[in-house]
């Protein structure tokens, strides 16, 4: 089981990460400051950021901790799924346990599994109130507990900025 970080030290790496995202000269280093600082203050084996299409209902991977698994540019389809519910129209952080947590919610469920993972933490990532995308962080079963989700929100709420760049580009 993983050990909670004395507050002193996730304020200084909160605050560390937030003026490194804050000046990452592209969308990938402010990526991996984001999977850094998870890894340090909450744990992970692997880290996904995701775009949030609502129109499409469909996610689509921008960064990825293993891009031989799970490559960029990737989509999962996410309509009328009780997950796509609750994470992405209703901004709710979603915490999945054990290997049936996985089979139950996502379709790739079995790469998951190869990979030795069967817990998962999905933070909504959201910008005035819509959801854009989500930071997701995987582990060994039973690893992630409602008191890492104050951490992931921050780490997220981070990623917001970037996310709406990505789109404005996108878009132009």
């Amino acid at each position: 089981m993983n050990q909670m970080k004395s507050d002193d030290t996730v304020i200084k790496a909160l605050g560390a990460y937030a003026e490194n995202v804050s000046t990452a000269p592209d969308a990938g280093v402010a990526f991996r400051y984001a999977e850094e600082t998870s890894r340090d203050l909450i744990g992970h084996r692997l880290f996904t950021v995701m775009q949030f299409d609502p129109d499409a209902m469909q996610v689509k991977r921008c960064y990825s901790s293993n891009p031989d698994e799970y490559p960029p540019g990737g989509h999962k389809e996410k309509r009328d799924t009780a997950w796509g519910r609750h994470v992405l129209e209703q901004g709710r952080f979603f915490i999945g346990c054990n290997a049936e947590d996985i089979r139950a919610n996502f379709d790739d469920h079995e790469v998951i599994a190869r990979l030795g993972l069967e817990s998962v933490l999905n933070m909504p990532i959201r910008n005035l109130g819509q959801t854009i995308g989500t930071m997701n962080l995987l582990n060994v079963q039973d690893y992630y507990r409602p008191q890492h989700v104050t951490v992931a929100s921050v780490i997220a709420t981070g990623l917001a900025s970037v996310l709406m760049h990505l789109n404005f580009r996108n878009k132009a």
